[in-house]
């Protein structure tokens, strides 16, 4: 079932693939000396991650040509089977953003400067590495659990209460963001510290991974 749902995901999103794979091809032939293009590149790998995450939880909020939460609960298939069903599809379109961090800092020393006072110039290879995929983890879960967290609010009984949690959910999100960038920065924490980015990040994602697959289980 899994190719099932990856084989469509793939047919759905055809389109920006294409424009993704032309895009990178284009940039890296015509502007390659431009390290500007670099971070282009990047956000442009992290919006084409982010776009289809919504859609992938079958919210029912989503539009009518979208699979809705009613009938994802239909199959017969284990709510937590399809938790992990649906992080391992999201986890392929985060694949070109992961392949660009790895490839950029290794073959591209020089783009170091794109990464203005997030990586320090110093950051050990191997816990950039591993950071790298504990932060898409989170990032993964976040996006995951942002219309688990609407479908619940919009059967709050007042637009007062829902309003609270609207703001209690963006708050959290700023909060784990700001924790995962603090400990990144070059500061006297990472400098004493080298392995403190990647235990504070680390920590956020876990706690991120826990309460989406809660919210999965528990949800409408």
């Amino acid at each position: 079932m899994i190719f099932h749902f990856v084989k469509r995901d793939f047919i759905s999103h055809r389109l920006p693939w294409a424009i993704l794979i032309l895009f990178t091809i284009f940039s890296l032939m015509f502007f390659s000396y431009n390290h500007l293009i670099y971070l282009g590149l990047l956000y442009a790998y992290l919006l084409f991650a982010m776009t289809p995450m919504t859609e992938m939880t079958g919210a029912k909020w989503r539009s009518q040509h979208v699979m809705s939460r009613s009938y994802l609960l239909a199959l017969p298939v284990e709510r937590k089977t399809l938790f992990w069903f649906t992080q391992f599809r999201a986890l392929i379109f985060f694949m070109p953003l992961i392949i660009f961090c790895y490839i950029l800092p290794t073959f591209l020393p020089e783009a170091h400067r794109i990464y203005i006072n997030f990586v320090p110039k110093n950051f050990p290879i191997g816990i950039y590495h591993v950071l790298v995929l504990v932060m898409v983890v989170w990032l993964l879960n976040c996006m995951m659990s942002l219309p688990l967290g609407f479908e619940k609010v919009w059967t709050y009984p007042t637009q007062q209460k829902r309003l609270r949690a609207y703001i209690v959910m963006i708050g959290v999100f700023l909060f784990e963001l700001f924790l995962i960038i603090l400990s990144c920065s070059e500061t006297y924490l990472y400098a004493s510290h080298p392995f403190f980015p990647l235990i504070v990040t680390s920590a956020v994602a876990f706690l991120r991974f826990y309460l989406t697959r809660r919210s999965w289980l528990t949800s409408l």
